[in-house]
This record gives structure tokens, sequence and C-alpha cells, in this order.
């Protein structure tokens, strides 16, 4: 099997074929129209639904990463699970209810200017509110990746950890230094707080990026189509964790548009020959849990 020849299950089936071009559009279809469910309370206080809504995306995404995986080798493992995946899931998880409670303590003390949107419909809220965070978070993931000196160093060491991975899977999204799940916690609250959201403006805004994460990361050959040019979905996301740094590009998390406006987007081929980092050998091994998380604190 080569690179760009990915796998899709026993001579490339109906479900191989369908999930290829249907996956994504059904998906964001869902996720919308789950989303508006919510506002309009169909399932009494917003978000209660949402375990439920969580639930089913993940447990279709693994049924599909086992049943037609994009590479077998970028699989999900028992060992990768309990050694990598769940430790940083507890540990960045902390990060973010953490972060949540210190950014909800001080909101009390922010004035909303006049130029909130609280009289905005909330559907317009959320899109802004992403649009806003999304660049927001393009300009640090760049300098993560790009940036000179000390600061770009560090900013670096508080990403790489995403990076080390020679596989993308649902579960690979955890992967990353909780440092970096704080204040990307942050910036994702920040617009719901500094713009004066309605509650279902900032649920909306944190269930699609949330949704996007999640497609991201995703070890099937689901192709977005003409979505790519609005959106990043899997096969966007999966170049930016291209061992090959001309490919590793693609720096939104959400919309696509940032990247082709700053020269950014990259879509090639199929998918990137390796993943991961080049240098791997030089960082701390996935189990080596306490220099990797004082990785950004050392030169």
């Amino acid at each position: 099997m080569t690179p760009d020849k990915p796998a899709q299950g026993s001579a490339d089936g109906t479900l191989a074929r369908t999930v290829r071009w249907g996956f994504y559009p059904a998906a964001l279809a869902v996720t919308v129209s789950y989303i508006v469910a919510e506002a309009a309370g169909w399932f009494g206080r917003i978000g209660s639904a949402y375990p439920w809504y969580l639930a089913v995306l993940i447990l279709t995404m693994l049924a599909l990463e086992q049943l037609i995986p994009m590479r077998r080798d970028w699989g999900m493992t028992r060992p990768l699970f309990f050694v990598r995946d769940l430790p940083m899931l507890v540990v960045n998880g902390t990060a973010i209810v953490l972060a949540t409670r210190v950014v909800t303590a001080f909101s009390g003390a922010v004035t909303i200017p006049s130029w909130a949107l609280t009289e905005w419909p909330w559907p317009l809220q959320a899109l802004v509110a992403l649009a806003l965070a999304d660049l927001a978070w393009y300009g640090i993931h760049r300098h993560c990746h790009e940036g000179k000196g000390w600061l770009g160093r560090w900013m670096w060491h508080t990403h790489a950890h995403h990076h080390f991975p020679e596989q993308v899977y649902v579960f690979m999204h955890a992967a990353g230094h909780p440092i970096q799940a704080a204040y990307v916690r942050m910036l994702l609250l920040l617009p719901a707080i500094s713009l004066g959201l309605s509650p279902e403006a900032a649920f909306a805004a944190a269930v699609f990026n949330g949704f996007q994460g999640l497609v991201s990361h995703f070890n099937v050959d689901a192709r977005a189509g003409w979505f790519n040019r609005f959106f990043i979905g899997t096969e966007l996301h999966r170049f930016h964790h291209s061992a090959d740094v001309l490919e590793g590009k693609n720096y939104a998390a959400v919309f696509s548009v940032w990247d082709q406006l700053f020269g950014t987007y990259r879509l090639p081929g199929i998918a990137p020959v390796a993943l991961g980092v080049k240098d791997r050998q030089t960082y701390p091994a996935d189990s080596a849990w306490c220099q990797l998380l004082s990785l950004p604190f050392r030169r």
C-alpha cells in the first residue's frame, strides 16, 4: 500500500465510497441541525443533549476507523491509547477546566462594550465569534511553527507534543501539552465574554469548533470536496501533520479562508507520505511524561 493509495476496505466497497464523499457533509449537516435544535430548546436546558451527540459522533468515527482506515499504521493501538492518549485526556482536560474557571472568575469584571453583538441573531453572533477566534488561533498556531527567537521556540515546545505522533486518529486529537490546552481554551472563551454572546451563540461556537477538531483527526479517507474552500476538513489537517515541513501548513482550525488569504493553504494530494516531525529522536519518548511536560521550560 502506497501513501497515495489509502486503504479503502475490501475491494473498495460501497461503505468506503459512501464515507469518502458523504461523511463530512453528512456530519456537518447533523452538527448544524443539532445546534439549531439545542438553540430552539428541543432538549430542554441548552447543552443537555450534548453528551449524546458527542458519543454518537465519536463512536461512529471509531467504528469507521476500524472498518475502513485510511492507513492501518496510522491507527490507534491499545499501547498508544493507554500510554499516550488517555493520560493526555486527563491532564489536558484538567488544564481546560482550570482555565475555564479562571476566565469565568474574571468575566464578571468585564464591561460589555457598546459594539457588542448582543442584539444580533445568535447564528450571526456565533459565526463572528468563530471567525475571530479562528483568526487569532491561526496567528498563534503559525507562530508556534514558524516563530523565531525565544518566544517562537517556547511556543513550539508547547505545541510540538501534538506533532510527535506518527499516527492520526480521533483520540490523537487529545495529544498536546496542558499549557497549550489552557491558553487555547482561554482564546476560545474570550469572544463569548468580550462580544457579549448569547448562550445559544456561545454554545454553537463551542460545539462547531469541537466538531472541527474531531473530524480533522480522522484515520479514514473522508474528503470534503468543495467544502475545503470554506472549512478545515480531514484532508487539509492531515497535511498539517505531514513530516514534510513544506506540506505542514493549513494553520486554521475551522475556516480554511485564513490559510487561503495568507498563503498557507496546502492540499497537494490525498495524504502525506509520513506524519510527525523529522527530528523525533531528539525529543522525549511518549512515555517520558516528566520530560515531555517540562519541555517548554528547557533550553
